[in-house]
């Protein structure tokens, strides 16, 4: 049955299986691996190097791959010349003060026979940003050496399929899906409604704190909404009653408007007609009283006098009649 090796037995290793391993990262029962010089950005896919003495960030929410610092050889050779008869597999897990400070990391495990560095992903569920200085202890590798009949026939490494062979710094997931996909061939969720609140608070820290403020927010909102909505209602109130006001001053002031053209064009009218009467009247009348005044200085007679005479009064009357009708009343 296989067996957990302790301090005193992990220490041997340290070359030959744990190469650039440290002594200081020697624990009870298991070794503490650290974050070596590469990194890849999930978010950006940018890969980079960490230099020595310089540290890596990680953004709230962001993913990332690192590479360990120290590289395994767990091949079949390696414990041959060690004087080993059997193999080790070993356990992987976070510490638990990475755990502590928000990161999320997942327990895997190292096969008999692997060789090359390890990659991790790394999410930083913190709200936030985080500083991992290179060479600084992550994860803690728990090692089992295998009893004989626990050893596979074929060790990792042994067959094509074992794409992490080898590794060193970061190596791509070696998942190959199809560029082209029918669709038919694609099985999803039905489509349903999603409260994003909902899925915020139920998603965990950092994300259960934004859900929390979105409620808050909302709450405000509706506060606001509510305020928008009554001002909103008086403003239409008060604008229907405007436009009432404005609707009847206008008819109003329309109708007096009416009115005074009205009396207006009368007024112009009556102007007129009294004009036109006045000059009519003026030339109808002063025809006899001309007529009258050249026979009158004829002299032709008691008979010419007396026409002169009458059509010089014909001709004062209407004149006089001309004066009354075309006066203003």
């Amino acid at each position: 049955m296989a067996r957990i090796l302790p301090d005193k037995e992990i220490r041997p290793l340290l070359e030959e299986v744990i190469i650039g391993g440290s002594k200081d990262c020697v624990r009870h029962n298991s070794y503490e691996l650290r974050l070596g010089n590469r990194v890849k950005f999930d978010s950006t896919g940018e890969e980079a190097e960490i230099p020595e003495g310089h540290f890596l960030e990680i953004q709230p929410g962001d993913f990332v791959t690192i590479s360990s610092w120290e590289k395994l050889d767990f091949k079949r050779e390696t414990f041959a010349a060690l004087g080993k008869k059997t193999n080790l597999m070993g356990l992987i897990t976070p510490t638990t003060t990475m755990m502590r400070e928000g990161f999320l990391f997942t327990t895997t495990k190292v096969d008999p026979g692997f060789r090359g560095n390890l990659n991790w992903g790394i999410r930083n569920s913190s709200i936030k940003a985080v500083r991992l200085e290179r060479g600084e202890k992550l994860f803690k590798l728990t090692l089992y050496e295998l009893a004989e009949d626990e050893v596979p026939e074929r060790l990792y490494g042994e067959e094509e399929r074992d794409s992490y062979q080898n590794a060193d710094g970061i190596t791509p997931s070696a998942r190959m899906i199809p560029a082209d996909i029918q669709e038919s061939k694609v099985v999803r969720r039905s489509e349903r409604k999603i409260d994003p609140t909902k899925e915020l608070l139920e998603a965990g820290h950092p994300f259960s704190h934004i859900g929390t403020e979105l409620v808050n927010l909302h709450g405000k909102f509706e506060v606001v909404s509510k305020d928008v909505l009554l001002l909103k209602e008086q403003f239409e109130r008060r604008t229907s009653e405007l436009s009432g006001k404005i609707e009847t001053e206008t008819q109003t002031l329309s109708e007096k408007l009416e009115d005074s053209r009205k009396n207006l064009l009368e007024k112009v009218e009556a102007l007129f007609d009294r004009k036109f009467l006045r000059i009519a009247g003026v030339i109808i009348g002063a025809i006899p009283v001309m007529y009258g005044g050249v026979m009158f200085l004829q002299g032709t007679g008691f008979g010419g006098k007396a026409l002169a005479f009458v059509a010089v009064s014909v001709g004062a009357v209407i004149l006089l009649l001309t004066y009354a009708l075309s006066r203003k009343g």
